[in-house]
């Protein structure tokens, strides 16, 4: 946002907390002043998945009144609450004024089986790449369906207060971690009309499998193989499908705008996968993949992150930017080391949680990218 709506902001959240300190209500303050509540399950059309979503208003967003829609999408053995608050999303949705949608995948040990237990996932991924059992149009995964059906609802105010802040138009935007991004790079190839932008931090290209079941052959995903062996095929993807997926698309010219972060030392997903999605998407938008380009002034980022943006002649903003982390694994990137400005935070966890503080956020890099601060 201008400088002076973000003061406006700003200054409406201090006054809200003045005046509910002062009148003995401090309580209500801590720590933050937000809702947070379920989607009704009524509300959207879930297209016969397993999945669950909750809606996040930012106090910012009801100052605002007006608000971008982010939908943000965990990764495996992930939930979609610790995910939003750890990753840094939150940091960044206080901090921005920010409405967030978060699908949930649930955790199913016979899905994929077939009959009716095949709905979710055995690890809690999103399907991204369920395709030939889809009933939907183009065949389109049903878990994509249901999640721009969960979009609609929340433009059309489910989920919100009543007389609370509404998505700003045009404004809706998606992000995710390994199979989350795989889903955020799924719904930006097929519903290029409803998003204007994304970032996929450690994803796979659209169209990678046609199956959920070859996805980790095709898509170069981990499940029990040593680091070398995790190879995606050849090009990454179905150059041909993409080509009908191109030709079918409609969207304004420029949209949706594309963040790729891929860490270079990820045994879970082949890092290779950068390249693929950077070909992907700049083949998308008409771009030549060779012919980088710089707009503006250079951001102030960790030796270790080597980026190549992407854009036409004459664009004030780069279409197409992929940002390689060096000796950087299969991890949402977070920094807990400037407290003015905080981003996520390291759970004390037993299990691996995919989150690591490597000194630059991802969240803030997205958000840069995504002009979510606008």
């Amino acid at each position: 946002m201008a400088l002076g709506a973000w003061l406006r902001v700003s200054l409406a959240v201090a006054i809200i907390g003045l005046s509910t300190l002062l009148s003995g209500h401090a309580s209500a303050l801590s720590p933050r002043q937000y809702r947070w509540d379920e989607l009704p399950g009524d509300a959207f059309n879930a297209q016969g998945s397993a999945l669950k979503a909750s809606v996040y208003v930012s106090v910012g967003a009801r100052v605002r009144g007006k608000a971008p829609l982010l939908v943000l999408l965990h990764g495996c053995e992930q939930d979609a609450s610790s995910f939003f608050t750890d990753s840094g999303w939150m940091d960044i949705a206080d901090r921005y004024g920010l409405i967030v949608l978060l699908p949930e995948q649930q955790h199913n040990a016979f899905a994929m089986v077939g009959g009716a237990s095949r709905y979710g996932n055995p690890l809690g991924c999103f399907n991204f790449a369920d395709r030939l059992t889809s009933p939907l149009k183009g065949g389109v995964p049903r878990e994509a369906g249901a999640i721009v059906s969960m979009v609609d609802a929340v433009r059309a105010g489910k989920g919100l207060d009543r007389d609370g802040p509404r998505i700003e138009d045009g404004r809706v935007y998606v992000t995710g971690l390994s199979a989350g991004a795989g889903m955020a790079a799924t719904l930006l190839a097929d519903f290029p009309q409803v998003f204007a932008g994304g970032a996929l931090f450690a994803g796979v290209p659209a169209l990678c499998a046609q199956s959920m079941q070859s996805a980790a052959s095709l898509c170069g995903i981990s499940v029990m193989r040593a680091c070398g062996e995790v190879k995606a095929r050849s090009g990454g993807y179905d150059s041909r499908e993409w080509t009908k997926a191109v030709q079918r698309a409609r969207h304004p010219v420029g949209r949706p705008r594309v963040l790729i972060v891929q860490g270079t030392a990820d045994c879970t997903v082949d890092p290779q996968n950068a390249l693929y999605l950077t070909n992907q998407w700049t083949a998308f938008h008409g771009l030549k993949a060779d012919a980088p380009v710089v707009i503006g002034q250079e951001p102030s980022w960790p030796a270790r992150a080597v980026r190549q943006g992407y854009a036409p002649a004459g664009a004030n903003a780069l279409w197409v930017e992929t940002v390689l982390l060096k000796d950087v694994g299969h991890v949402m990137p977070i920094d807990t080391g400037n407290p003015q400005r905080p981003c996520g935070r390291v759970r004390v966890s037993e299990t691996k949680t995919d989150i690591e503080d490597v000194g630059l956020c991802g969240a803030a890099l997205a958000a840069g990218f995504l002009q979510l601060e606008q």
